[in-house]
């Protein structure tokens, strides 16, 4: 049990390194010129609201590319609208088809081979900024790398909808913290930047195509050989998710992801799997411990320094992040999050199984 709780630790220390650090402030007196790619599917009314925050950017040039994946509802109209209004954002169509049939990394790859510039960003409609300088900030760091960066459903009270907000942070934690030493195994599609001449050169989705989740997952898993990566961590870079359709939109991040766990290094999917083994042991353990020993001493202050050391690393990442308001919900939401895990596993394993 002891032995459990030192492992635990070591991973507690490992995520408090890379968020004890102060964000920079990247000054760039040379900037380059950026495509921002979005593929929309009858999301008409998340591109009315949302374009004009990226559109408005204090950035020189940069262009906005989005593709309509063959949308019926009015994402036509809107974009002819916001271009009448914006120059700098451009679009493209993927006519309705019922003979041929496609997934996002189609759309994805018609998005990158009509952009302009080499660097890439690609968003989601459902994201916004009211940062004017988030593309700068984003640049600052992205240039001339693949890249992630914190993204997270805007805030709003509810204690269900908070809970899908505490889990996006720690999985920011977890990505960003293996993305430091080297061992990225996941992007994000909130907020992603690649090398157009890289992506061409992997042959853009060539091999998993017609696999349905991973335009983000296994491209970066792909790109991550090509050039150097990082990931941001720092609020001024972070791309807001819409509140509207919350619970839908954080059960296709997690569906994608376990979908796409497949394509992780061995070694680096044991890494990421011995955390929540041992939480898992840890808690049989005591329980075990606490029916067949009379240790109560023991076993509480072991519990305590647990509590306290998971809760000082949440509460020094989310200060970081500045998401304070989740830090004493955390809690609560520690105890609930491996049950929804196991479910997302278990249906993953269900998926490969029919596939």
């Amino acid at each position: 049990m002891v032995l459990t709780f030192l492992i635990d630790l070591i991973y507690s220390i490992f995520y408090l390194r890379k968020f004890k650090t102060k964000n920079k402030t990247y000054n760039h007196s040379e900037t380059i010129p950026v495509s921002i790619i979005l593929c929309a599917k009858n999301q008409a009314q998340y591109l009315e609201k949302n374009l004009p925050t990226l559109l408005t950017q204090d950035y020189p040039e940069y262009e906005i590319i989005v593709v309509d994946n063959g949308s019926v509802d009015d994402t036509e109209d809107v974009l002819i609208r916001l271009k009448n209004l914006y120059p700098t954002l451009r679009s493209t169509q993927i006519p309705i088809d019922e003979k041929f049939k496609h997934n996002k990394k189609l759309a994805i790859t018609i998005g990158v081979k009509a952009a302009k510039y080499d660097q890439i960003i690609h968003l989601n409609p459902n994201g916004f900024t009211h940062n004017k300088a988030w593309l700068s900030n984003t640049v600052a760091k992205a240039q001339g790398k693949l890249y992630n960066a914190y993204s997270n459903l805007e805030y709003k009270k509810g204690f269900f909808y908070n809970f899908l907000r505490y889990d996006i942070i720690k999985q920011t934690i977890k990505l960003a913290s293996f993305t430091s030493i080297n061992k990225l195994y996941a992007g994000n599609s909130f907020n992603m930047s690649f090398l157009k001449s890289d992506f061409l050169a992997n042959k853009g989705y060539a091999g998993n195509a017609h696999f349905e989740a991973g335009y983000d997952h296994i491209l970066c898993l792909d790109l991550a050989q090509k050039s150097d990566y990082t990931f941001s961590t720092n609020p001024d870079s972070k791309i807001t998710i819409d509140a509207k359709n919350y619970f839908k939109t954080w059960k296709t991040i997690n569906k994608h992801y376990f979908k796409s766990r497949k394509y992780i290094p061995f070694k680096r999917k044991l890494l990421l799997d011995i955390e929540p083994i041992v939480h898992f042991l840890f808690i049989v353990l005591l329980i075990l411990a606490l029916i067949k020993t009379q240790l109560y001493f023991s076993l509480l202050a072991l519990c305590i320094a647990k509590i306290f050391t998971k809760g000082y690393c949440f509460k020094i990442s989310t200060r970081h992040l500045r998401e304070e308001n989740l830090f004493l919900s955390s809690y609560v939401y520690v105890l609930l999050r491996p049950l929804y895990k196991l479910l997302f596993y278990i249906q993953s394993h269900i998926y490969r199984k029919r596939s």
